[in-house]
């Protein structure tokens, strides 16, 4: 039987009802679930009046269903991935001989994970010019940065990159490539003393591939009153 006239119309205004909201959800993301951007780089400069927020982007632009929620830092255009989840609580995670022990490695420990999958990850790297992430380790009777009786980096930690590099804290005595070495913002733990403090961490790359954050290896750890905690921040990209 033949399609009637009035059905192939409305059939043909559906169809093209749809390529012009798909046209617009492109042209013009709101950052909700079924209108994602493409990253918060792209929100913000369709929408400049929009405050910093938890919006939804869909890097690899393939089906909505897959897009995820980030938090937009608007000014910068930065789309920030959070980490689930983001404490690892204060205790004595390690008894030994002192070394580099990577967290995953101890008993109890993990690799860090965020709120985002492989793919759109990916994309997101690749659609970026520039990541950057902090991390804080908290610290009781434990070097996390510089130490200042040793007046050295070498007890620092080390910070695993997503795509397995070592990166450690600068040595001034010895010449250390800067895309490998992370800063201390604030170095509360080089007194090594006998009550909790903590230092901050930062690592910026122009290599965005190498953020997020994926495991943290502290060294001055295993002695008896030694416990350490972390707070890991959200790694933004650019």
């Amino acid at each position: 039987a033949s399609v009637p006239v009035e059905e192939k119309k409305r059939i043909v205004f559906e169809y093209y009802r749809k390529l012009v909201e798909e046209y617009e959800r492109l042209r013009s993301p709101t950052g909700d679930k079924d209108a994602p951007a493409k990253t918060c780089r792209d929100l913000a400069m369709a929408h400049p009046e929009m405050p910093d927020g938890t919006y939804w982007i869909d890097p690899n632009e393939g089906d909505v269903r897959d897009a995820i929620q980030v938090h937009c830092d608007m000014a910068n255009k930065a789309s920030c991935i959070t980490p689930s989840p983001d404490k690892v609580p204060k205790k004595a995670h390690y008894l030994g001989r002192s070394k580099h022990t990577w967290f995953s490695e101890m008993q109890g420990g993990f690799q860090l994970t965020y709120k985002i999958d492989r793919v759109q990850l990916t994309f997101l790297q690749m659609l970026s010019t520039s990541a950057v992430q902090n991390v804080t380790y908290l610290c009781r009777g434990s070097v996390a940065f510089y130490d200042a009786a040793k007046k050295s980096h070498r007890r620092a930690l080390k910070l695993m990159a997503y795509n397995d590099l070592e990166l450690s804290a600068p040595v001034p005595d010895r010449e250390t490539n800067p895309a490998f070495t992370y800063t201390a913002l604030h170095d509360g733990c080089q007194t090594r003393q006998d009550e909790w403090s903590s230092s901050t961490l930062q690592y910026k790359s122009e290599k965005p591939q190498r953020l997020p954050i994926v495991d943290v290896a502290p060294r001055d750890i295993g002695f008896k009153g030694q416990e350490f905690g972390l707070e890991i921040g959200a790694a933004c990209f650019f």
